[in-house]
């Protein structure tokens, strides 16, 4: 620090010697902790470096200990405050001293910048040439670059932005060691990139630099036969063992980490005592693979924060897209993946940002992002631009993308779903909508929506409930894993249950939970989803003809099929077990129907021709039993299906989904007298309603399978988990068509918070009172303005959670409806808030003791005989419910 001239400048500002001396005296004693002031205020923000030295009269209170890494003698408060004095006058001579803006008014300088100041700052370039352009501002050779799009000449990116701020107005360029006091690289390439210009990074050759994913992969596929075998012994030996840097391979390995400096060396073919391993220089080993999209990790796999004072590391949005590309996107490709799920927060973690969640998601959601991996827009899941925020990516195997564009039910999919608002705002007929959209499409549910459209809508979700694709279940405090999941359940043992000393075994029974996610598995199954899951609402398979033969008998018995292959007819369709002909036991048609009847067992919803085959093949395998001929010569469809013995026969969901892709003529559903239009991305949808979610205790009703809820465990996806059930030993999975929608009412006071774990795993959605939905005169009351009213003042009173939904006075159509709604409703809700409180409800309600009497009247209670009035504090009021209602404060 600058002693002399910091005491100086204090005894010119008016301080007296003694003083001047004291402060500076302090100013020195925190540089000798925390380094260099000049360096420090250079690199960091003001108020950050403050903040270390913040105490108040709370944390004396509390005694805490001192934040700073100064110790302090005597009084903490005190000695702190004295060092924060000090330091924000040093900051001030500092500011003084350099005449440039400190870092605020540097950040507020270059939000101003269009790229008409970036466009005159690049044509200063080309007038002036690269070399005294550089020289002008004094900057050194750059590694980063700016082009725009479809141009080939690049520009230094920071030299470029120090000069745009010249052609302000008013403004004045900078030169290196101005621009955020000799930084500001991330700002000058998140304020570019903002302008929609491009960021190229480059060697000191100018050229692209060479670190490719394949060779850096190929490096660590060498280091790897280096440490197992001794191969390339002339690259690596002279490496020595690693201390603080390893980089992460995005290829599944055993080990992972791979030491930075070797795999730098071998791809440079440098020495090992010609370069770092770190980062702190450019050209460091952990530099390149950070600027080469690559995560850089210590010995225990965790990622590493980037240090605040090397700014020539990738940030923000520019590492967070080529991140996402090297360990999610190419990875999907390469393992043959439809689609690829990213989670915000994983890909903020990985790429060593700090509370920068934001710009991970305006990197993914960006057109530039969708240009560099060649996939189409996401379809994002849970709440905008947060950690939990997933983006799904659609991905082509040839790395080009084909459809830019997805249906608008894949954009808006929901997995994993929460409801929540006061009593009355609509979260039943919420569930109910959302649900009918899950299954029949976005199309469908907009014809569906209104109050004047209510009845269609409830016909068609009483219609998917019976087909067994939308679930209903309420929790409550007893509920249990075993009526959800899975349980116990006894059964008599013996045919005659009155026989004597017939006894009872326990025998497995599957709850709710796996009832529902059987039946989707099944759909999945049968549509083209399972094996592969691409999403939950992928496009079906292209459906027949209208007038196509759905069940077409297949060629004669002896026909050359190769290996049981079904016709393409049967392979989309669902098929349970009919009328089963008498069959001799140890034959293969006896298997045959054993094995149907296993499937149509497990599968009560229907299976897949595609699915019986297999496991025909299977079990004819294990036991020995073949068909005559032999499997070659088989044809299974011919006996399976044939008039004379149909014993295999279309499921009754089987049917309603062949409905579903293969509309009418006027393309939609004929239900009651009413059309309704079906999506074939929806027609594997299957819908769980869980009433009141919070009330159970979800650790205990969920169990193991709280984790497979999330969509990227879900069957078919990159990290798919299988458990066995505790109580049948049978694997099971949470495929991705079934969706979860969850009702939360935040007014209940009789539970406690959400489990945590149930809460990372949901999107939750608020639904709060809306009075404009309500009429505004319903014979001269304003309905409109009588539910703001009251919920402001229960807000005031209480908290936003115990507002009063909307849904109480949707159905009034006259003046006695209304005053029954508060009567029988609001007033009594009011009470349970208040916990009895009258004189609080009274207040909601607009009345008084001393005041207009609309809702209820109080009457003072007198003292008993022997007691003194004023033994009790306060006058005590008897509250009444008025017979008759004064709605006058809310006159239409």
């Amino acid at each position: 620090m600058q002693q002399d001239e910091f005491r100086k400048w204090l005894v010119a500002q008016g301080q007296t010697e003694a003083t001047a001396s004291s402060r500076a005296s302090s100013a020195r004693r925190v540089e000798q902790y925390l380094g260099d002031l000049d360096q420090l205020f250079a690199q960091e923000d003001r108020d950050s470096i403050l903040n270390r030295f913040a105490y108040s009269a709370e944390d004396e209170r509390a005694e805490r200990p001192n934040p700073s890494p100064v110790p302090i003698d005597g009084v903490l408060r005190t000695g702190l405050a004295t060092l924060q004095q000090a330091l924000k006058l040093y900051h001030s001579f500092l500011t003084e001293q350099s005449n440039v803006p400190d870092k605020a008014e540097h950040q507020a300088l270059v939000d101003r910048l269009t790229r008409k100041e970036v466009e005159a700052a690049m044509r200063e370039c080309d007038q002036l040439g690269l070399k005294a352009f550089l020289a002008r501002g004094g900057f050194a050779s750059p590694q980063v670059w700016v082009s725009d799009e479809g141009k080939d000449q690049s520009y230094p990116a920071k030299a470029s932005v120090a000069a745009a701020l010249g052609h302000l107005p008013d403004g004045r360029a900078l030169a290196a060691k101005e621009f955020f006091n000799g930084f500001g690289e991330p700002q000058a390439f998140a304020k570019l990139e903002a302008l929609g210009y491009q960021i190229v990074r480059k060697g000191a050759n100018g050229k692209d630099d060479a670190f490719s994913r394949d060779r850096i992969e190929g490096a660590m596929d060498a280091f790897e036969r280096f440490r197992n075998s001794g191969a390339h012994a002339d690259a690596f030996s002279s490496f020595g063992a690693p201390s603080e840097y390893w980089v992460r391979s995005t290829r599944p390995r055993e080990d992972k980490r791979f030491p930075t400096k070797p795999i730098v060396g071998y791809l440079l073919g440098k020495a090992a005592s010609t370069f770092n391993g770190g980062w702190s220089q450019p050209t460091d080993a952990a530099a390149r693979l950070h600027a080469a999209g690559y995560v850089i990790v210590d010995q225990h796999d965790a990622p590493l924060p980037l240090p605040d004072q090397h700014t020539h590391l990738m940030r923000g949005a520019e590492r967070a897209r080529l991140v996402a590309l090297n360990y999610f996107i190419e990875p999907a490709r390469e393992a043959g993946l439809a689609s690829v799920i990213i989670r915000a927060g994983d890909l903020h973690d990985m790429s060593g940002l700090v509370k920068n969640w934001a710009n991970v998601c305006q990197a993914l959601e960006g057109d530039m992002f969708q240009k560099l991996a060649s996939v189409p827009a996401p379809a994002r899941s849970g709440p905008e631009r947060s950690t939990t925020t997933e983006y799904t990516f659609v991905l082509t195997q040839d790395g080009k993308a084909k459809d830019p564009s997805m249906p608008h039910a894949v954009q808006t999919s929901t997995t994993n779903l929460i409801l929540y608002g006061p009593p009355g705002t609509g979260k039943t007929y919420q569930t109910a909508w959302e649900a009918v959209r899950l299954c029949l499409g976005d199309a469908a549910a907009v014809d569906l929506t209104g109050e004047e459209n209510r009845d269609r809508l409830m016909a068609e979700y009483r219609r998917l409930m019976s087909e067994g694709r939308i679930e209903f279940v309420t929790f409550h405090q007893s509920m249990s894993y075993e009526e959800f999941v899975e349980g116990l359940r006894p059964a008599i043992d013996g045919e005659d249950p009155s026989e004597n000393g017939a006894g009872f075994r326990l025998e497995p029974v599957a709850g709710i939970f796996q009832r529902v996610a059987r039946r989707a598995e099944a759909i999945a199954q049968a549509v083209g989803i399972h094996g592969q899951y691409a999403d939950a609402t992928q496009a079906t398979p292209d459906a027949p003809e209208p007038d196509a033969e759905v069940f077409p008998l297949a060629a004669a018995e002896g026909a050359d099929n190769n290996d049981l292959q079904p016709q393409p007819a049967f392979a989309e369709e669902l098929f349970t077990v009919g009328q089963l002909p008498p069959v001799r036991e140890g034959t293969f048609r006896k298997l045959a129907q054993d094995v149907a009847l296993q499937l149509a067992e497990t599968h009560p919803q229907g299976f897949s021709l595609n699915h019986y085959r297999e496991s025909l093949v299977r079990a004819g395998r294990e036991t020995g039993v073949e068909p005559t001929g032999g499997w070659e010569k088989h044809n299974m469809p011919t006996w399976a299906s044939h008039p004379d013995q149909a014993w295999l026969v279309p499921a009754a969901a089987a049917s309603a989904t062949a409905a579903m892709q293969t509309p009418p003529i006027n393309g939609g559903l004929q239900r009651s007298g009413a059309t309704v239009r079906v999506e074939q991305n929806t027609a594997a949808a299957h819908v769980l309603i869980i009433d009141e979610i919070n009330r159970a205790n979800i650790s205990k009703v969920f169990g193991e399978l709280i984790t497979l809820l999330e969509p990227d465990k879900r069957l078919g996806r990159r990290d798919e988990i299988q458990l066995a059930l505790p109580y049948s030993k049978k694997r099971f999975g949470v495929p991705p068509n079934l969706h979860i929608i969850g009702t939360m009412n935040t007014a209940d006071r009789s539970i406690a918070l959400l489990d945590t774990a149930l809460r990372r795993r949901f999107t939750f959605k608020e639904l709060m009172p809306n009075p404009s939905v309500l009429s505004p005169n319903v014979g001269g009351i304003n309905l409109q303005k009588l539910l703001a009213t009251i919920n402001d003042r229960i807000e005031y009173l209480f908290d936003r959670e115990h507002q009063i939904g909307h849904a109480y006075f949707t159905g009034c159509k006259s003046p006695g409806d209304v005053e029954d709604v508060m009567r029988h409703k609001v007033i009594p809700l009011l009470s349970e808030y208040f916990y009895e409180d009258w004189s609080k409800v009274a207040a909601v309600l607009g009345d008084g003791p001393q005041g207009a009497s609309r809702f209820l009247e109080a009457r003072r209670l007198n003292a008993p005989p022997g007691i003194a009035a004023d033994d009790f504090s306060g006058e005590r009021l008897r509250w009444r419910v008025k017979d008759q209602f004064d709605f006058s404060e809310f006159a239409a």
